[in-house]
């Protein structure tokens, strides 16, 4: 196969001084005005040809990638793709991952996150008072009854002139009996009763002890220090924030109703 090397008398290495000197050599040996044999006005012209291929380096690059594709031998007839077997992994197409919850739904979080943040700070405060006004107890003394109304199951109702304490032992009180009423010192929850007069001089009943209310206040504080640590995704803190209310409402309910 003849190329523009060859036309030179170069090989494919050569520089481009080497093909400038063969280039000036050539052309002067076959110029149609020093001889007039066709032949070698025929090559004058390939040379002619050759040099502006060569001489050029993004056109002898192209002209380069030329030849060594010709030269790399190739199968006469292609073969066919393989199809992928039934089997073969190839042949299941891949489903991409399931997006996770918390970039599912990045927007609503970010949304949500601030007003949880806000009832947490909330209900911490709220929590710790309530169970430190649990802990404590403020007494009075000298509680006359003026309404007493029993009901079934040994359940009562007495009101004072101060309190309204409510009940589920079998006591035998009257108006114009006299109580010593123990209640919490903020909320004023009752939390026992003794009797100083009357049929059941002596009795000391307890009314609540506020086991509900602790643990609620301290599902509370959990929740809530979880949603403000800032350590968890998300999600989890968007659970841990819908548990932290649903705590703090019960609380609530837990309150109005003792």
């Amino acid at each position: 196969m003849s190329t523009h090397y060859a036309t030179l008398g170069l090989p494919a290495s050569a520089s481009a001084t080497d093909i400038r000197q063969a280039y000036r050599k050539l052309v002067w040996l076959t110029h149609p005005d020093r001889t007039p044999d066709p032949a070698a006005h025929a090559r004058y012209l390939a040379v002619n040809e050759a040099y502006e291929v060569l001489s050029n380096p993004s056109r002898r690059a192209s002209y380069d990638a030329a030849l060594e594709w010709r030269a790399t031998p190739r199968d006469s007839a292609p073969h066919a793709p393989q199809r992928p077997r039934a089997h073969s992994p190839a042949a299941r197409p891949r489903r991409p991952p399931a997006p996770t919850l918390h970039t599912l739904y990045a927007k609503q979080f970010a949304w949500a996150l601030p007003k949880l943040r806000v009832v947490a700070v909330v209900s911490i405060f709220l929590a710790l008072a309530v169970l430190l006004d649990c802990q404590r107890s403020a007494l009075l003394t000298n509680e006359h009854v003026r309404t007493v109304e029993f009901q079934s199951n040994y359940g009562f109702t007495v009101s004072t002139g101060n309190t309204l304490i409510q009940g589920w032992k079998n006591v035998d009180l009257a108006v114009g009996d006299l109580l010593e009423v123990s209640r919490t010192p903020w909320l004023s929850k009752i939390r026992s009763v003794q009797v100083v007069s009357g049929a059941s001089r002596g009795s000391h009943l307890t009314v609540n002890t506020f086991r509900l209310v602790r643990l609620l206040s301290v599902l509370v504080l959990g929740t809530a220090g979880a949603v403000l640590a800032g350590q968890l995704r998300p999600d989890q803190a968007f659970s841990f924030g819908f548990v932290n209310c649903v705590g703090l409402l019960f609380l609530g309910i837990c309150l109005l109703m003792i």
